[in-house]
């Protein structure tokens, strides 16, 4: 039997993209949000969330290909939005 596994393997090149977006997106942000005297731990909270969801979005929609249209791509940025928003503040916060 051929079957495939449910799970997705990423190739080096996208992982390798979603890292960088994460690092230079934390760089930037964070780096902003401290100058306007933002909380370090609610910036890296709120930038982290959204380069998370964001990277992982553009790296399975662009990278990958593996949504050829809006409707799914908004609905995987959505999913992956609030996934990381529960995972970066059992991160961050606890």
């Amino acid at each position: 039997m051929n079957s495939t596994s449910r799970i997705h393997f990423f190739s080096y090149k996208s992982a390798f993209l979603f890292f960088s977006f994460i690092l230079v997106f934390n760089f930037i942000f964070n780096t902003l949000m401290n100058a306007l005297e933002i909380d370090k731990q609610l910036s890296l909270y709120l930038g982290n969330t959204f380069a998370i969801s964001a990277g992982l979005t553009m790296v399975v929609c662009f990278v990958e290909g593996k949504f050829k249209n809006k409707k799914q791509a908004s609905l995987l940025f959505l999913s992956l939005l609030a996934v990381s928003a529960l995972v970066c503040y059992a991160i961050i916060y606890k």
